[in-house]
């Protein structure tokens, strides 16, 4: 038998409801704080527990506190977090301590993206994380996705927006951030989301797209999207700009498209490089679109061979109308490849002669450019939106009109 003095019981009695006061006003002081950490809330970061509930739990903290109302900085700090799917709030900017260093990461067989961004998301940020599909362990879905947000009722220009059931205009940042492993797109933008802007980030090994975007008005600079299935780049929509980056390896598991595909209208790329791709360096299907400043450096590799050429693949594939081509090159830093071929087969093929302007030049390829000869008799054409072809070459030159089209079809070539 074990004798225990009162004043021990008592002591042990204050002092557990000491830890429990000062736990409770740890709670208080961490909801009211402007930044919230995810291991307040019970997540581990140890790569092998399931984290989903503790951030829930965290998001919720961050949306539904006072001071101030709504929002905060959602922390995670370095560890692997284990999650079946994050779905994003409004006013909350989740925050790691760098990529690779702060892991979110989809639990082995989950059916889920691991970040999605719901349709009244607004104001929100993402800043040095990773962002990780667990493909090797059968996780299944996008790294980073929107919902497809309708195209009215929406939310558009006014200044306060914490309560709007639909907010198309997302003004959402994302920086120094890794989409990695995931078995659909690193990035997938849904239809009428608009204004998100990616900065400094990184896009790699994913089974379709590194960025597939619907959405229109969204920037995306300083970047390397690399190794993907099919392509680096698809933009399916409108007023999209795309700066300074690299779009390396893709292609791998699908090579009919190209490193950069562009379907949409008046999209701006500058200073983009496609190069190493197994497949074609651009392809411009779209309307008005702009490449400006833009390098295909040995594209068209054979399906996963470096060492040999496809013999089918262009620089620039151009398909689109009213496409301005200005500065771009078309090289291989390879040279010829052990097969005795230059990675590209053609610099370009111009397979709709109706653009405003094409200067490409190139070095390294195998054959000439291929350039749409006939214009279409009777189209009333305005002057500076038909290709023409100066000289036939090789090495063919391409010009554009400076006049109207007339009635034979024909137009004078600057």
């Amino acid at each position: 038998m074990v004798c225990v003095k009162k004043k021990d019981v008592k002591r042990a009695a204050v002092a557990v409801f000491v830890a429990l006061a000062c736990g409770l006003i740890h709670a208080q002081e961490a909801t009211r704080s402007s930044v919230l950490s995810v291991m307040d809330f019970g997540a581990t970061g140890d790569g092998v527990s399931d984290d989903t509930a503790a951030i829930n739990s965290a998001m919720n903290a961050c949306v539904t506190r006072a001071f101030p109302k709504n929002g905060c900085v959602l922390y995670f700090p370095s560890g692997i977090y284990i999650t079946s799917g994050v779905t994003l709030r409004p006013f909350v900017h989740m925050k790691g301590d760098g990529w690779a260093t702060s892991v979110i990461k989809l639990k082995p067989h989950a059916k889920a993206d691991v970040v999605t961004l719901p349709v009244d998301a607004f104001n929100f940020s993402l800043y040095g994380l990773t962002l990780d599909g667990n493909l090797s362990r059968g996780g299944r879905g996008n790294c980073f996705a929107t919902g497809t947000t309708p195209i009215s009722p929406a939310e558009w220009n006014t200044s306060n927006k914490q309560a709007a059931a639909v907010n198309a205009q997302k003004w959402g940042h994302i920086e120094e951030v890794m989409f990695s492993n995931c078995s659909g797109d690193g990035i997938h933008i849904n239809l009428y989301n608009y204004m998100l802007f990616f900065d400094n980030f990184y896009v790699y090994h994913n089974g379709v797209y590194g960025i597939y975007t619907q959405g229109t008005n969204s920037g995306f600079s300083n970047f390397e999207i690399e190794q993907n299935g099919t392509a680096g780049v698809r933009v399916a929509n409108a007023n999209n700009r795309f700066s300074s980056g690299e779009v390396i390896w893709n292609g791998w598991g699908d090579d009919k498209e190209a490193a950069v595909y562009v379907s949409g209208s008046r999209n701006i790329l500058t200073a983009i490089e496609t190069e190493d791709n197994y497949t074609n360096g651009f392809l411009d299907a779209g309307t008005n679109n702009e490449f400006i400043g833009c390098v295909s450096d040995s594209d068209g590799y054979a399906q996963k061979n470096p060492a040999a050429s496809s013999r089918k693949k262009s620089g620039f594939v151009i398909q689109g109308t009213g496409g301005v081509f200005l500065g771009d090159k078309v090289t291989s830093y390879r040279g010829k490849l052990p097969d005795g071929n230059f990675t590209a087969e053609w610099p370009y093929r111009v397979e709709n002669p109706h653009q405003s302007k094409i200067d490409i030049s190139y070095d390294s390829t195998n054959r000439p450019p291929v350039g749409e000869m006939e214009i279409q008799r009777g189209e009333a054409l305005m002057e500076g939106h038909i290709a023409c072809v100066k000289s036939a070459g090789p090495p063919m030159v391409m010009g554009f009109c400076s006049s109207a089209v007339d009635s034979k079809g024909a137009c004078r070539c600057n």
